[in-house]
């Protein structure tokens, strides 16, 4: 009977020590991952991002300006990048029946938080008031930038 006592001690002992050796090392798992804190400043790392880039125009408030019968106006758009990566950009327009001529040239593509400006002149071609809408879609340099159907594009 003693024989018993010992050998389910000794067996008892190796249990009881495995036990506490998982809960250990269950315990310092938890405690070293639960102070994971993920470092985001000052590291080199790419940041998925909306590519943005600003439109301005002249004066004007709105980018939707009217125009009256068979007026002309020479606007000067501001584009400014918003990014910290050089982008490309489009600029179009939403109306119809009206004339554009370009007066500066469009560089379509901007290096990282740059300003640049253009001029073009609109008439329009009708008889009567008339509204034009001008905007910017940006993508990644060198890259198509898909627009829709029913816009047109500033060259």
């Amino acid at each position: 009977m003693k024989e018993l006592f010992k050998a389910l001690g000794k067996s008892r002992s190796i249990y009881f020590s495995i036990i506490a050796m998982l809960t250990l090392t269950l315990c310092l798992m938890k405690v070293s991952f639960s102070y994971y804190i993920p470092v985001s400043k000052d590291t080199n790392e790419l940041k998925v991002s909306e590519i943005v880039n600003v439109l301005t125009i002249n004066d004007y408030e709105s980018n939707e300006i009217t125009f009256d019968a068979n007026e002309t106006k020479e606007l000067t758009f501001k584009v400014e990048s918003k990014n910290e990566i050089e982008s490309s950009y489009v600029v179009f327009y939403l109306g119809e029946n009206f004339a554009i001529e370009n007066l500066t040239t469009i560089n379509s593509n901007t290096n990282p938080f740059e300003e640049k400006t253009f001029t073009i002149k609109v008439t329009n071609n009708l008889n009567e008031l008339n509204t034009i809408k001008f905007d910017i879609k940006s993508g990644f340099k060198n890259k198509t930038i898909d627009l829709d159907e029913n816009v047109n594009i500033i060259k």
